[in-house]
């Protein structure tokens, strides 16, 4: 990037951010984490679900305190709002009860502008966004496309520098987020509203490319920026030229290596020696997927003779990328296939459960969750009680004790969900209770 660009609007310097659960654990979501918004660009924050995206949005706009580190506005340190931004969010949040003029008027309020500035800033931002005709048209009236347009409109008519976009394309369909992302890019170069930066918080990879000068590859557990990748395709950028698709590639392989690593993680405790020693395997992070979707996934690669390429899985089964990667996690956890680079390879037990009835899958899946070393510390807790049995916030405990860096409820709502499926655990939603399936009659 060019060197005269100027001082950033905003920046986190070494930022990390520590949740607290209600059950008193430690949850630390960001670790580390530089950013920098310079005037005339467009940043995406890029990476799967749980990597701590939006909360650096938060972060940066004063929303939220970081727990160390540096927030800075203009080069000063941010104490409150940030009043250099405005933000888009994924859901809408209308009023139901007010038109769209209003809608995006009421953004204004704060400033006590007079009535005809207001009128004004108002009409502005409606000409530019395209919802003329709809000034009186209230939000039931409108489609979802129609419906971001005032989120949008509302952003911009508050006339800050940088505008926050939080996945604001995700809930639309596909023709709908297109325009509407062409439309923003197209605002963004024309320069005829305040906006002079944009930051864009997003999972999707040919969205960052296409409207991205600089796009920030986001790791997890915990979040942390992995490659900083600079977009010096012209604009408008065309997404079947080649360049565009190698950059797409690119991403995609760095995304993926993050979450399915063909290389132990140093420190991981992966490695199997250890001074002459054979460690103690890891204790897994089960993703949150449904066990039925992950069988799907097998499925459509067994269609495909056993193997399937990773970038194109995620259109054959009709799920986005970050969420394939998830299934394909799910699925190598238990051994149904392998991931060399970009493919995915169903292994010999996949084959196996792939051609399997129900019944063949049920205990199939049942011997290759117990192989969990998850599973097995689990197994030994209900053990300990007479019953077999303990409250589902024990366990979620204990998990957040095992796996320090990750949501514990969304591991043991997994933990629950396969283990239901596999007939391992149950669990009793009227006393809260996880419980070790012997075949005994729940009370």
């Amino acid at each position: 990037m060019e060197t005269t660009r100027g001082a950033p609007f905003c920046e986190l310097r070494n930022v990390s951010k520590v949740f607290t659960l209600e059950s008193g654990t430690e949850i630390k979501v960001l670790d580390g984490v530089n950013v920098s918004v310079f005037q005339d660009e467009m940043v995406a924050l890029l990476g799967p679900s749980g990597s701590g995206k939006s909360t650096c949005l938060r972060i940066m706009s004063g929303l939220i305190a970081p727990s160390s580190g540096e927030v800075l506005a203009r080069q000063k340190p941010l104490h409150g709002t940030d009043f250099d931004v405005s933000f888009v969010f994924q859901s809408f949040a209308l009023f139901p009860w007010e038109t769209v003029f209003t809608n995006i008027a009421l953004a204004l309020k704060p400033l006590k502008l007079s009535q005809s500035d207001v009128r004004a800033r108002v009409k502005k931002v409606i000409d530019i966004v395209g919802l003329e005709g709809f000034e009186e048209a209230y939000p039931r009236e409108l489609s979802g496309g129609m419906k971001q347009r005032v989120g949008i409109a509302r952003a911009l008519v508050m006339e800050r520098p940088v505008v926050f976009l939080d996945e604001p394309f995700s809930a639309l369909d596909v023709l709908t987020a297109d325009t509407l992302r062409a439309e923003m890019v197209k605002i963004f170069l024309d320069k005829k509203t305040a906006t002079r930066s944009m930051v864009l918080v997003t999972h999707n990879i040919q969205e960052a490319v296409f409207m991205a000068k600089r796009v920030l590859v986001m790791g997890m557990n915990p979040g942390h920026i992995r490659r900083e990748i600079v977009n010096d395709l012209p604009y408008p950028r065309d997404e079947d030229s080649p360049a565009f698709r190698r950059m797409v590639a690119q991403i995609h392989a760095l995304i993926t290596e993050t979450l399915m690593p063909d290389v132990p993680i140093a420190g991981s405790g992966i490695s199997p020696l250890s001074r002459g020693h054979i460690k103690e395997p890891p204790i897994e992070s089960l993703p949150n997927v449904q066990i039925v979707e992950m069988i799907g996934l097998i499925e459509a690669i067994g269609d495909q003779g056993g193997t399937a390429d990773i970038f194109e899985l995620g259109q054959q089964i009709g799920k986005e990328f970050g969420r394939t990667l998830y299934l394909v996690k799910a699925a190598e956890l238990l051994d149904l296939v392998d991931t060399p680079r970009q493919t995915v390879v169903l292994t010999e037990t996949g084959r196996a459960f792939v051609g399997g009835d129900i019944n063949v899958r049920k205990r199939m899946l049942h011997e290759l969750f117990g192989v969990l070393r998850i599973v097995q510390m689990t197994s030994n807790l209900l053990r300990k009680d007479e019953s077999l049995r303990m409250p589902v916030e024990a366990l979620t405990e204990r998990v957040g004790e095992w796996l320090p860096n990750e949501n514990p409820h969304q591991i043991v709502e997994a933990l629950v969900s396969w283990g239901r499926f596999a007939e391992y655990f149950g669990y009793n939603d009227d006393t809260k209770e996880v419980y070790l399936d012997v075949g005994q009659e729940t009370a």
